[in-house]
């Protein structure tokens, strides 16, 4: 069986671009690993329900329908185990109406049962800049008073995490302009559960 990995971090603080470059650099160093996001399997398993919600509108969604997705989601996940390793690209929380909704509760952390968890983590100035200029998503209006508690919120989630698993948690933190010092410490973490 393989090792699954979490990785998280707040919107904005350039996770996207630093699990591209993961995947670039896992396959020149010949290591297997598959990278799979855990809001985009909600989303499939909605849309093959007939339920065609955009993405950034599904944290908007009734609470009931969200936790059963993902559940859904995170047994359907826990099945990909395979022989290389499986990074589980997701948010340790997300700003719902009615206030933080964990992207990890219990009932989907013990599903996935990770093998390690890492936080990125960027400057609270940078997440809010890049937050202002990405066009690609549909982001609420947030200020810099949000992105600094949006990382303080993940850190304590991924300590809640830690302890529910046993699971080691690592912060990474994702320097504007350098990804690929987050993607070499990340790299030589992986290489340790495997």
């Amino acid at each position: 069986m393989g090792s699954l990995v979490i990785i998280t971090g707040t919107p904005g603080v350039g996770k996207t671009s630093v699990l591209n470059k993961l995947a670039k650099e896992a396959e020149k160093e010949k290591i297997a690993l598959r990278i799979v996001n855990f809001g985009t399997t909600m989303n499939n398993l909605l849309e093959s329900s007939g339920n065609n919600v955009h993405r950034d509108e599904l944290r908007k969604q009734n609470l009931g329908k969200q936790k059963a997705v993902q559940l859904e989601a995170a047994k359907l996940i826990s099945k990909m185990k395979n022989h290389y390793v499986l990074v589980v690209d997701t948010h340790m929380f997300i700003r719902t109406s009615v206030g933080a909704f964990p992207g990890l509760p219990e009932y989907v952390i013990k599903e996935l049962d990770p093998s390690m968890l890492v936080l990125i983590e960027a400057d609270p100035e940078d997440i809010t800049k890049r937050r202002e200029k990405d066009q690609t998503r549909k982001r609420d209006a947030q200020t810099f008073q949000d992105v600094e508690s949006d990382l303080e919120w993940g850190r304590k989630t991924a300590a809640a995490c830690a302890i529910m698993t046993g699971a080691p948690v690592s912060i990474i933190n994702n320097e504007e302009g350098s990804p690929d010092n987050a993607v070499k410490q990340i790299l030589d973490m992986i290489k340790e559960v495997i």
